[in-house]
Order: C-alpha cells, then structure tokens, then sequence
C-alpha cells in the first residue's frame, strides 16, 4: 500500500479546493485507525476532499489502488469498514463539472475501471465480514453478473456468524 502510495505526486493532483497534497496523510491515518472515532475522522478528511457527495476530483483514481492494496494488508476492523466505504462512494461517483471543465470527463468510469483489478479483494470483504459494503461495491463494478449473483447466492448476509456460532 505504501508504495502504491509513493507512486504519486499527490500535490500535481486535483481535490476539492485545491491541490491533493494531503491525501497520502489522510490515508495513512485512516489506514493506521484502531477505534471508530479515528477512523471515521479521517474518512471524512477523504470524503470531502477527492469525493464530495458523488463528485469526484482528479485525485480520486489513484486513490482506488491505494485502497484495494490496503484491503490487502492487515488494518483494523474500523479502518476496513471505513476504507470500504470511501470505495463506495469513489466507485459510484462521477466526474466534478470542473474537472469536466478541465477534460477528466471519465473519472467514475476510471475509479470502477481500476476498482476491477482489484475485485477478487472485495470479493474476500463479502465472503469474510463485510457483507454489505462489499456487495454495494461489486453491485457497481462487476460486469459479471452471473458471478455476482452466485457469490451473492453462495455466502448470504450472516452466514459467516451462523457458522462461527456452531463451532464456538
């Protein structure tokens, strides 16, 4: 995650009001959350600065790998439930009217776009614990709806606590 991080002049970036040059910080904080309240603080220092309600700013493509490859690695509960969300949003957004303006039309087709390499992750997220969120997020981005409907089928809502509850 960090070097998928470091790949990017995150200042040579567009976000709302501005320049980007604080997403690598926002991230790392989120990343690193061990309780609600931080983590949610700095989702919302992301999701009103790439993404704001559905709009997105240049920035927001490059952030979709950093978040899939942190999906990857070992975060807390909170952090995962958070990052999972700032996908949903990046993933269902579209391109601001200034960065429109600016000739990025295609941002939330390029945010789903990359949200696919990664899509064997969210698929992890929905079979393990995060039911929801994962399935809104392949919702959007799987083409593949005969997939999407089986692992939908195969690992319904709570049967990952029902199982833990026999064993335990």
């Amino acid at each position: 995650m960090r070097t998928e991080l470091s790949r990017h002049n995150w200042g040579s970036l567009r976000a709302m009001g501005g320049e980007a040059d604080r997403v690598p910080e926002s991230i790392l904080a989120l990343l690193s959350s061990e309780t609600e309240d931080d983590a949610w603080a700095a989702y919302w220092e992301l999701e009103n600065y790439v993404v704001v309600q559905g709009q997105l700013f240049e920035a927001s493509q490059y952030v979709v790998p950093v978040l899939l490859a942190a999906l990857a690695e070992e975060i807390s509960q909170v952090a995962r439930k958070a990052v999972l969300e700032l996908l949903f949003q990046l993933v269902s957004g579209e391109s601001d009217t200034e960065e429109v303006e600016r000739g990025n039309p295609d941002l939330g087709s390029i945010c789903r776009q990359n949200a696919q390499e990664g899509i064997w992750v969210i698929y992890r997220e929905l079979c393990s614990g995060h039911y929801d969120l994962a399935r809104d997020i392949l919702e959007v981005i799987d083409r593949d709806r005969d997939r999407f409907a089986h692992f939908v089928d195969a690992y319904p809502r709570g049967r990952r606590k029902k199982q833990r509850g026999r064993v335990g």
